[in-house]
C-alpha cells in the first residue's frame, strides 16, 4: 500500500474500487481534488486492474493524498470495498465508483449532515446518454421512498427519518440511498458487503434495520454516470435483475432476521417471498429449483398470482 506522507489522519477518507477503468479513475479524482471540504484523502482499490495501475499519475490529480490498496486478483466490488473501508484513516468514510464523480459540494456537505447522524446518504444526478430517464425514474422512486418512510424535511435540504425507513426500502433502494457517507464507527454496526449481489442497497436495508440515525442529504451531489450500463439498457443484464434481488433478500433474511422486531422480520420474510415469486414467475417457472423456491414464497409471501404460476408450470409440464 502506497501511504500519504501526512501522518495526520483526515476527517474524510473516500473509497473507491477500480478494474481497468484508468481514464475514468482520474475522472473522478478530479472531482475529489476540486471538493469545497479540504480534509479528505483517497483510497483507492485496485481490483487487479491489468496492466497495473499508475500510482503516480493518480497521486498527481490529488496532489499526494492518495493510499492504494491491491488486490492481485479480481476480487469484486464489494471485497475491493470492504478493503477500502479496511484501509480507510478518517472519521468519516465515503464511497465513489470509479466512472462516477462527487460534485464539488458533496463532501462538505455530507460531514455537516453527520453532526446529528451516523449515515448520510445523498442526492444522486445522473449523466450520460440515459440522464433524462434515469433522472425521471429516480426521482420518482425516491419520492415514493420519502412518503412510505414519513420522511421529514429539516435544514440544508437534510431529511430524517424515523423507524419506517427499513419497511421503504424492502420494496426498492432508490440510488440516493446507495452512496452513503457513515461514521467510522458504523463498520462495527453493519455487516461487510460479502457478495455483489446489490452490496449497496444490502447496507442501506441493514443500516436501516439496525436503527441507525440515516439522513438524507436530498441534493444532487453524487454524479452518476449512465451509458448504456444499467438493468433498464442491456437485455442481458436484466435477466439477472430478479436472481440479485433474491440472494440479497436471502442474505439479508438470514443474517438479520434473529435481530429483527417481530414486524420487521415478517416484513422482510415477505419481501424475500415476493422476490421469490418474481423470479418463478419472470423465467416462466423454467428455473432449477422452481418448487422450492415456490413453495417457500408461498409461505412467506402467499397471493392469488401463486395460483397462476402454478397453473403454468403445470402446462408447462
Amino acid at each position: 500500500m502506497s501511504a500519504i506522507s501526512d501522518n495526520a489522519a483526515p476527517r474524510v477518507s473516500v473509497v473507491i474500487p477500480t478494474y481497468n477503468r484508468p481514464a475514468l479513475l482520474r475522472e473522478a479524482l478530479a472531482s475529489i481534488a476540486a471538493q469545497t471540504c479540504t480534509d479528505w484523502e483517497v483510497v483507492v482499490v485496485n481490483d487487479g486492474s491489468t496492466p497495473p495501475i499508475d500510482a503516480a499519475a493518480l497521486e498527481a490529480v490529488v496532489n499526494g493524498r492518495l493510499r492504494l490498496v491491491r488486490h492481485d486478483q479480481p476480487r469484486g466490488v464489494a471485497a475491493a470495498r470492504n478493503s477500502g473501508f479496511a484501509a480507510a484513516r478518517g472519521e468519516l468514510i465515503a464511497q465513489l465508483d470509479d466512472d462516477d464523480r462527487l460534485a464539488p459540494e458533496a463532501l462538505s456537505a455530507a460531514t455537516q449532515a453527520l453532526r446529528d447522524a451516523d449515515v448520510a446518504f445523498i442526492g444522486v444526478d445522473a449523466f450520460g446518454d440515459e440522464a433524462e430517464d434515469v433522472n425521471l425514474r429516480q426521482r420518482s422512486a425516491t419520492r415514493r421512498t420519502l412518503r412510505l418512510a414519513n420522511a421529514r424535511a429539516g435544514d440544508e435540504c437534510v431529511i430524517t427519518f424515523d423507524g419506517r425507513l427499513f419497511a421503504a426500502l424492502l420494496l426498492g433502494v432508490p440510488a440516493a440511498f446507495q452512496h452513503p457517507v457513515f461514521r467510522r464507527n458504523v463498520l462495527d454496526a453493519v455487516s461487510p458487503m460479502g457478495n455483489d449481489h446489490w452490496p449497496e442497497s444490502a447496507w442501506a436495508l441493514e443500516a436501516a434495520a439496525r436503527g441507525l440515525r440515516c439522513v438524507l442529504v436530498d441534493r444532487p451531489l453524487y454524479q452518476w454516470r449512465r451509458d448504456g450500463q444499467s438493468y433498464f439498457s442491456q437485455a442481458a443484464l436484466a435477466s439477472r435483475m430478479h436472481e440479485h434481488d433474491v440472494e440479497m433478500k436471502r442474505a439479508l433474511f438470514e443474517r438479520l432476521q434473529p435481530l429483527l422486531q417481530a414486524e420487521h422480520r415478517r416484513l422482510l420474510g415477505r419481501a424475500l417471498g415476493n422476490a421469490l415469486f418474481d423470479r418463478c414467475w419472470a423465467t416462466q417457472g423454467a428455473a432449477p429449483g422452481f418448487w422450492r423456491d415456490f413453495i417457500r414464497s408461498l409461505r412467506l409471501a402467499p397471493r392469488a398470482g401463486h395460483l397462476a404460476l402454478l397453473l403454468r408450470r403445470l402446462r408447462a409440464d
